[in-house]
């Protein structure tokens, strides 16, 4: 991965957590969701791409915006795990 994917998919990993916070409270305060979402916005497109490298693999827009959605998801799944995970604590 280079460094402007990393970027990308930080920020998009953001949002995708601040739009899992406004889906269902949990708890972690703005700065909190930013940063769960931000990781977990890399860490699930890792995972898929050494899971399925063909899905993310390439450089045409296809993959990019199914890479951009991979990170949006991943970003509200990781709000979202930090808000349970602060729950259970």
């Amino acid at each position: 991965m280079d460094l402007t994917s990393i970027l990308i998919n930080t920020v998009l990993g953001a949002g995708g957590g601040y739009l899992g916070n406004m889906l269902k409270q949990n708890g972690l305060g703005m700065i909190g969701n930013l940063v769960a979402g931000g990781a977990g916005g890399n860490i699930l497109p890792a995972i898929i791409g050494a899971v399925a490298p063909t899905l993310l693999g390439g450089g045409d827009s296809s993959n990019m915006i199914v890479s951009a959605i991979t990170a949006l998801v991943g970003g509200s799944a990781g709000s979202l795990l930090g808000g349970l995970f602060k729950k259970a604590a």
